[in-house]
């Protein structure tokens, strides 16, 4: 997106109406987490606050509106694949099935949804890699991986329904732009291996064994923001996979463009797919939070499923203040919730999920004292409506986490951020951060007119 046009595209989403999208969802607009390296930094020594105080990660997200977690699972995590830097991935095991049952039980028990992730592999899947399971390395023809890969899935998942933590939704294969489990998967031929026809046959298997559980698990197909998605999805369609419920984009700003990317693939799909029953969800993102949950919930023919942000408590593409948790401590052992975490509440607000603290929670009680955050409204040209009796503190910050003014406010009142701070702004799109004396915050994208 070109700088100019950053503003405009922002202020004109800030006049959608999220009440009349809200009312022809079907069900709750996911806001989601990718969330699967919690469980190996916790046994490191991480801790995770808000607020100031070390609390559950996943009751904070859950507390902010979060709706959804992602975990991904690997054959084998612990395997060695030979000239594979990134491997073994991890020696005890961590995104195997054992850990991953343990952090889906902790899903369950925080009153959310989650998605399951096969990657078909010992360590990570994605458009440049695609190895194949060291323990299928005898499996060499399309048939004995397709049998293996039905079987595998099936088996695997009657484990989650053993111990009551069987996924809502299932990812068949993770960035398989150019297939799976190569080269015998590969989309296209490579060496004599590989073709469309082969890869869509490791889908069907995988699809096979997640019905084979149950048949009311979502379909997740994962593929990239760039190289024509949409051409991708019609042809792993024509190619025989027709039960797809969800095409899922991996989109970062510093591999996939500006957002202004994402709305034209967003929308060309919405555009080519309302005959069917396929929706779309951001499978990964880190940074330009609001407004690629704005994108994809604001799609025609109700094609919007959600987003699910990645690994928000330690990664970063390095643009648009990413991470939803900051380093604070100076020993990397403590992860402490950030301004673009209070963006969510709202979100599940305006998405027509409800207000975070009354939604249920299967845990523990919800703290009441969040309500008040409700109390401060930041009108469409930024004038900020503060209705405490608390003295509070107003920060401003561009879109890319530039601080860019602060100010302090003494009671309830209107403050207008354009006409109160020493340097004055332009007009534009903005963050602002408002915090009472008590700890209350909420924060906006919101137009500032000068």
């Amino acid at each position: 997106m070109r700088p100019s046009l950053i503003p405009l595209t922002l202020c004109l989403l800030a006049f959608l109406s999220p009440a009349a999208y809200a009312q022809a969802q079907a069900e709750p607009f996911v806001l989601g987490a990718d969330i699967s390296w919690i469980q190996q930094r916790e046994n490191s020594g991480v801790r995770y606050y808000h607020e100031g105080t070390p609390q559950d990660p996943f009751i904070i997200l859950k507390e902010h509106g979060f709706n959804y977690i992602r975990l991904r699972l690997f054959v084998d995590p612990t395997a060695t694949i030979p000239n594979e830097k990134e491997s073994p991935y991890s020696a005890a095991g961590y995104c195997g099935l054992d850990s991953t049952i343990k952090m889906a039980k902790r899903v369950k028990g925080a009153g959310m949804k989650f998605l399951l992730d096969f990657h078909y592999s010992d360590t990570w899947a994605d458009p440049g890699k695609q190895y194949k399971p060291m323990s299928w390395q005898n499996l060499t023809t399309v048939a004995q991986l397709t049998a293996k890969v039905r079987s595998y899935t099936k088996e695997t998942l009657e484990v989650f329904k053993a111990n009551n933590v069987l996924p809502d939704m299932v990812q068949v294969g993770n960035e398989t732009v150019s297939g799976m489990i190569w080269p015998e998967g590969r989309n296209y031929n490579s060496g004599g291996k590989g073709s469309r026809a082969d890869f869509a046959a490791l889908v069907n298997a995988g699809i096979d064994g997640v019905r084979d559980v149950n048949q009311n698990i979502k379909i997740m197909m994962h593929t990239i923001n760039e190289r024509n998605p949409n051409s991708w999805l019609t042809n792993l369609r024509n190619d025989g996979v027709t039960r797809i419920d969800v095409f899922g984009l991996s989109y970062y700003t510093q591999w996939h463009g500006e957002p202004d990317s994402l709305q034209r693939v967003a929308t060309a799909f919405a555009a080519n797919n309302s005959n069917n029953n396929i929706k779309i969800a951001v499978a990964e993102y880190s940074g330009n939070h609001r407004r690629v949950n704005d994108i994809i919930f604001s799609l025609p023919n109700k094609k919007g499923f959600g987003t699910f942000v990645w690994e928000p408590a330690d990664w970063s593409d390095g643009l648009y203040g990413a991470t939803l948790f900051d380093w604070k401590d100076g020993t990397n052992r403590g992860r402490y919730s950030n301004e673009l975490l209070e963006l969510y509440p709202q979100m599940a607000i305006d998405y027509g999920n409800g207000s975070p603290t009354n939604v249920n929670d299967n845990s523990r009680q919800l703290r009441t004292d969040k309500k008040s955050r409700y109390d401060i409204q930041v009108r469409r040209n930024g004038v900020i409506s503060y209705n405490s009796n608390e003295p509070g503190t107003v920060t401003i910050h561009t879109i890319q986490g530039r601080m860019v003014g602060k100010f302090n406010v003494q009671s309830s009142g209107i403050y207008d951020p354009a006409r109160l701070l020493k340097t004055p702004l332009r007009s534009g799109a903005y963050i602002i951060a408002v915090e009472s004396a008590n700890g209350t915050k909420r924060v906006f994208n919101r137009g500032i007119v000068k």
